[in-house]
């Protein structure tokens, strides 16, 4: 199983969102996975080496927040989640 995130920005171009009052931090994250052929492991080496080495490359890719920010208890936060099998 193949697994990538689409970066923030591009997804809110996909998929606007509006939401009353306006939040103070808005995160979208939206996974795309799909079956990985035994016959094509050798063209996913690259991207199983780069998760190996830094985990934290995901919050870079999404587009996160400042994390400090995302840790105020105090600020209206909206977190969205989702995902789409391509098959």
């Amino acid at each position: 199983m193949a697994l990538t995130f689409v970066p923030q920005d591009l997804y809110s171009e996909s998929a606007p969102l509006e939401i009353a009052p306006t939040p103070d931090i808005v995160t979208r994250v939206f996974m795309l996975f799909g079956k990985v052929h035994p016959d094509q492991l050798l063209t996913w080496s690259s991207a199983v080496k780069k998760a190996e080495e830094d985990v934290m490359f995901r919050s870079d890719v999404v587009g996160v927040a400042d994390s400090a920010k995302q840790q105020d208890e105090g600020l209206f936060r909206v977190l969205e989640w989702g995902g789409m099998e391509i098959r």
